[in-house]
């Protein structure tokens, strides 16, 4: 591949993303020999000032250096952009610089100075593509899987490629090659080894008590699995999920028949909307719905300083006064 200086890296699809980064890894190794210095940056914890302070300032220890700043979409300073686009027009040449957004775009003043040939956006898979990756995918790694057994692999597994991509090496772990999966391997598997995100923190929500789930959200910020932003959309969608199945319910659905409706095929996670219809009647998941939509709005305004406090407080608004919370 080409090695550029600057890369704006954008799209939420973080699995396509890193393997694009790990090809210019692989090239800054093919031309010097050596790996490159390695960092990895966060806008809403380093300035711009800091970030350019590290790529201009040559190191000791490689002749090359990998700089990841993650979150540029936060950068919205006008002094800000200008510095990164005179950099981006005047790179360092012994360091490589990644601006990764989850959006689509960054200000369009830094989008400019990158250009077009040094953009690549990463879009999600479709719904109906992800089976056949899963199947491929294990099957390079010698191990065949049944239809349920994909459908319950992707109720657990919510996320890209990075997360499938993990979740289908450890089940070619667990079991011998030559193995064919079934769906409660993988959710005996899977169940038990899962990351904290956002969708594991409902599930505390649903299961336990205030302070585990705080414990669990906690977990979710250190891991940097989403900011405030997007764990307030994951729990949304989850109660909006909720919400249709109360709907199923009071409509004269069966319960398992709801669950197929909404996709909810794995027995784990019919399990928990179970307990959660009985935890959150449909009245509170339309109280949480409407709060969440304020916290949507003061998490976009607050910055990271805020971050915890105001998750904590919509967890709080959530568990506990059942959406019955007033942020004047």
């Amino acid at each position: 591949m080409k090695l550029e200086t600057v890369y704006l890296l954008a799209g939420p699809e973080a699995g396509k993303r890193q393997a694009f980064i790990a090809e210019v890894k692989a090239a800054i190794l093919a031309v010097d020999k050596a790996p490159a210095e390695e960092h990895r940056l966060y806008a809403q914890d380093t300035t711009v000032g800091d970030l350019l302070s590290l790529l201009r300032n040559g190191s000791l220890f490689s002749s090359r250096r990998i700089v990841e700043f993650r979150g540029v979409e936060s950068v919205k300073a006008k002094d800000d952009i200008r510095a990164l686009a005179d950099y981006a027009a005047q790179p360092a040449k012994d360091a490589v610089l990644i601006l990764v957004t989850e959006s689509f775009y960054a200000e369009k003043g830094l989008e400019d100075a990158v250009g077009k040939d040094r953009k690549r956006t990463f879009y999600e898979l479709f719904d109906n593509e992800k089976p056949r990756w899963v199947e491929r995918r294990l099957r390079e790694q010698g191990v065949s899987i049944d239809e349920d057994a994909v459908e319950t692999l992707l109720e657990l597994i919510e996320n890209d490629t990075e997360d499938l991509e993990a979740a289908c090496s450890r089940l070619s772990l667990l079991f011998p090659e030559g193995s064919r999966l079934h769906a409660q391997d993988v959710e005996a598997a899977l169940s038990r080894n899962r990351q904290e995100d956002a969708f594991s923190l409902f599930a505390r929500m649903v299961e336990d008590e205030p302070p585990w789930a705080l414990e669990t959200l906690d977990t979710v910020l250190a891991e940097r699995q989403g900011g405030a932003v997007q764990i307030v959309s994951a729990l949304t969608w989850s109660f909006r999920r909720l919400l249709k199945l109360h709907a199923l319910l009071q409509g004269g659905e069966a319960f398992d028949t709801a669950c197929l409706k909404q996709g909810i095929r794995a027995k784990s996670l019919q399990a928990l909307h179970r307990r959660a219809v009985e935890r959150y009647p449909r009245p509170d998941c339309e109280r949480i719905i409407r709060l969440a939509s304020e916290f949507d709005e003061r998490s976009r305004v607050s910055g990271s300083a805020l971050e915890r406090a105001v998750l904590q407080l919509f967890v709080y608004g959530c568990m506990v006064k059942k959406g019955q919370l007033s942020l004047r």
